[in-house]
């Protein structure tokens, strides 16, 4: 589809009085910030919310000091912190605004009208938004998912993403999760001299085959079918016992068990939702709210970097030409079901024949 209507917004705009925005997007992710960067070349005042502290979404927090390797254009690989800080920079040098540490709480009609269209309100944890279009972003794993026997340390050397550290000294790291971005955890630890211990409720790791190995050729272990009984601190180290009655210090733990879901968040919207708890949409991205977009792993079986940036520049192509071509959508989706139902009538009347 041919977008040539593209200008750019005027630098002494006054964000902090805007009546209402163009465009909201939840999520500071890879498909937020590739949504967000197109809406705003097209001349759309345009505000990103994000419920953690920094931009990036997943890549930032899971794969900071990983090489992501799947990405073209970069034959080399780039690290999800490198990604993260090179898209957020481009969004802020197009002046898309920002809100961080502010969670989604729910998207409400109003009576309210800008350019004769009638306005929604985004409620935040921290603030509510007049806007035109909103696309959610925001991802299906919110929160990473806590251990309780580790987190009743209440310890700062317990982390849920993997630390930037760039030497860990021969420190003795316990690594609890199966899956690949626990192995990838225990790699970059091991590569920068780390003793590694993983644990893995499992009997085998849901993690690549060749991480596994890997682990192993660097001298990590791997314990599976087994899980962490008990933990306290002593004298600076987390002391575990595990349910086969082994102990073990160590000086940092890196749990990663997973995320919690967002389903709750998507039900509070009133949305429609397909059955494993993701957003059910339309071909354009839409939701079963109009003016209500959704791209990314909070609808998408394809969980890629790549994946996310074409779907949040698709969303918000739709999302501008509903705002600078009324009735442009339903006229084309009226279009597109009179196409089904031609092929319909062709392929009845050959059958027929």
């Amino acid at each position: 589809m041919a977008d040539f209507k593209v200008t750019e917004l005027d630098p002494n705009t006054d964000f902090d009085n805007l009546t209402y925005w163009d465009v909201v997007i939840i999520g500071a992710g890879p498909g937020g910030l590739a949504a967000s960067l197109t809406t705003a070349h097209r001349g759309l005042t345009t505000l990103v919310v994000e419920a953690k502290s920094e931009p990036g979404g997943q890549p930032q927090f899971l794969y900071a000091d990983k090489k992501i390797v799947d990405i073209p254009g970069f034959p080399d690989g780039i690290t999800g912190h490198e990604l993260s800080e090179r898209t957020f920079r481009q969004a802020v040098d197009a002046l898309v605004q920002f809100r961080f540490n502010e969670e989604l709480t729910e998207i409400l009609d109003t009576e309210e009208t800008g350019n004769d269209e009638r306005l929604k309100k985004v409620v935040t944890s921290h603030g509510e938004y007049l806007c035109r279009k909103v696309i959610l972003a925001c991802g299906l794993l919110h929160y990473p998912r806590r251990l309780p026997v580790l987190d009743a340390l209440n310890y700062k050397k317990v982390h849920y993403k993997v630390p930037r550290i760039n030497d860990y000294h021969d420190d003795h790291v316990l690594i609890v999760g199966g899956g690949d971005s626990a192995l990838d955890a225990a790699v970059m630890a091991l590569q920068r001299n780390a003793r590694v211990d993983v644990i893995v409720r499992e009997e085998t790791p849901i993690g690549k085959a060749d991480s596994v190995g890997r682990i192993r050729e660097l001298g990590g272990t791997i314990r599976t079918g087994i899980e962490v009984k008990s933990a306290d601190l002593q004298e600076g180290h987390i002391q575990t016992c595990l349910t086969d009655d082994t102990q073990l210090s160590s000086e940092l733990a890196i749990v990663q068990i997973g995320f919690l879901s967002a389903k709750e968040t998507f039900e509070r919207l009133a949305i429609r939702l397909n059955d494993d708890g993701s957003i059910a949409i339309d071909p354009y991205f839409e939701t079963s709210r109009p003016g209500i977009f959704a791209v990314g792993d909070v609808h998408g079986d394809i969980k890629l970097v790549t994946v996310a940036w074409a779907e949040g520049i698709q969303a918000a192509i739709y999302a501008f030409k509903e705002i600078t071509s009324p009735y442009w959508l339903n006229e084309k989706r009226l279009r597109d079901h009179k196409l089904v139902m031609i092929g319909e009538k062709i392929t009845r009347a050959a059958t027929a024949g």
